[in-house]
């Protein structure tokens, strides 16, 4: 019974980690399931969100399966426009849902200094979204 509980927990353990392996954030400092505390969001928005706080960071809402988010590839601010760039998922597996995942930068990677507007690009849709930053 002790040997079939071990090699169960060994087994899950080992699932976990190759899940979590297979699941990149790209460039963001961080990616995370949900949207960030304290943030309110428009419920009936398909569009990714940009949210930049005073120290200068950005969090990027994106929309889509939870078990396969984007990974964020490029990020570059020019005067008037802060552009980042996602590319799809690699995982075989994804969910059928429409749940959010927000994707930090921090201020080194931004630049300190956010626009009032963002370029978010996947690269497997024809057409970037343009969206007004929020800020948090």
């Amino acid at each position: 019974m002790r040997t079939t509980r071990t090699i169960l927990a060994s087994s899950l353990i080992a699932m976990t980690c190759l899940l979590a392996s297979c699941s990149s954030s790209g460039i963001a400092d961080s990616r995370t399931q949900g949207i960030p505390e304290g943030v309110q969001l428009d419920a009936h928005t398909e569009s990714p969100s940009v949210i930049a706080y005073d120290d200068g960071s950005i969090d990027v809402v994106t929309l889509g399966s939870g078990s396969c988010p984007p990974s964020a590839t490029a990020i570059e601010v020019n005067d008037d426009q802060i552009v980042v760039t996602f590319e799809p998922s690699t995982n075989d597996v994804c969910t059928a849902d429409i749940s959010p995942t927000t994707h930090s930068f921090s201020a080194d990677m931004v630049g300190w200094e956010v626009p009032d507007t963002a370029l978010i690009v996947f690269t497997d849709f024809d057409e970037p979204v343009e969206v007004d930053v929020i800020r948090g």
